[in-house]
């Protein structure tokens, strides 16, 4: 059985605050990876919190981007951890956004064959989906997450109070995570995000975008729990994660990744609505909400030969089958093995049209 916490706090570095991090850190050895922009920010507040706790503890700073998800950077937190004569019972604490998290995990998961570690996500993408499963894992010769494993942290501490210094691109980063997840599970969620996503962007931050948080990452986490080791590789939550890799992989990651699920959740509802499944009026509601949160830039689409040939890799990280999620109603979603190359032609042209009006 797997058992690990999610923690939803209100500034947790703050001394006055007494959290369960406290406790975890109390005499034990910490190596902290930590986000770079995140120590410019918030690394003098970071650290009185830690020399109060008493710990030992260290920083390793990383250059959290998609081109330093690789081995390389796994292996420097591994050989920061091992001059710091970390023990098989020490702690590796994450600090930042979801590729922080993910390299950070992966390192816990191979020095001295699994050592413990705690999440902090610091960005609305972590808060909602990187910070709350248990893959960790990098980049591999340009494929998106092709080397990781499975391995939950001791607990998540979510805290939104992070978000006040997160840049625009970053908040729809995560919004378009938050959409994924009511659009194929949790219908209130998704009327929630239509009417207060503005909240987000403009960082009036209140009850409601409170809420909107809690509930997608109590979405993602039923859905991921009873198949957290993806032994049933039919997954809702893979809605949105068709088409966006290979969108990311084909920008070389000028694309971020909530943009890019973007994306995909307009291909595939696109298709959904020309097949019958998903009503014209609901289609509409998803379109006019992804206009609204928008996009930070004019994407040049690649070509539909790439984008048909691209569904072979799918089909290989999914054991044969596309398992393709389609909308089929707000809140709820269906699977599917075929899509042709003649739909997704329509699907890519809606697409290069919505993207430039």
């Amino acid at each position: 059985m797997i058992n690990y916490e999610v923690f939803f706090v209100a500034d947790l570095f703050n001394l006055s605050n007494e959290t369960q991090l406290q406790e975890l850190c109390k005499g034990n050895k910490l190596l902290i990876v930590m986000d770079k922009n995140i120590n410019e920010i918030y690394g003098k507040q970071i650290e009185r919190f830690f020399r109060s706790s008493d710990c030992i503890y260290k920083i390793f700073l990383v250059d959290a981007r998609e081109e330093n998800k690789v081995m390389r950077t796994v292996t420097e937190i591994c050989q920061a951890a091992k001059d710091f004569q970390m023990k098989r019972n020490s702690i590796f604490i994450g600090i930042g956004g979801g590729i922080t998290l993910d390299i950070t995990g992966f390192a816990a998961f191979m020095f001295r064959r699994k050592t413990r570690y705690l999440r902090i996500p610091t960005t609305l993408v972590g808060l909602v989906d990187a910070g709350v499963g248990v893959k960790v894992g990098v980049n591999f010769d340009n494929a998106k997450n092709l080397i990781g494993g499975y391995y939950p942290p001791v607990a998540t501490f979510s805290d939104q109070s992070f978000l006040k210094t997160l840049d625009v691109p970053n908040i729809r980063n995560g919004l378009y995570e938050i959409v994924k997840m009511g659009l194929i599970d949790n219908r209130e969620l998704f009327k929630l995000v239509e009417h207060h996503h503005k909240d987000f962007l403009t960082k009036k931050f209140n009850d409601k975008t409170d809420t909107i948080i809690y509930s997608s990452a109590f979405s993602m986490m039923k859905e991921l729990e009873p198949n957290l080791h993806e032994h049933n590789l039919k997954r809702s939550v893979d809605f949105g994660h068709t088409f966006s890799t290979f969108i990311e992989e084909s920008s070389n990651y000028s694309i971020n990744h909530g943009e890019a699920v973007g994306l995909d959740v307009l291909i595939s509802s696109f298709l959904s609505l020309k097949r019958g499944i998903l009503s014209q009026n609901e289609f509409d509601r998803v379109l006019a909400l992804t206009r609204s949160i928008g996009f930070t830039n004019l994407y040049k689409l690649p070509s539909l030969e790439r984008f048909h040939e691209a569904l072979d890799a799918v089909r290989n990280h999914r054991a044969g089958n596309l398992n393709l999620v389609l909308p089929s109603k707000i809140g709820t979603c269906i699977f599917t093995n075929e899509c042709t190359k003649e739909e997704l032609q329509e699907a890519v042209i809606f697409l290069h049209e919505f993207i430039l009006v």
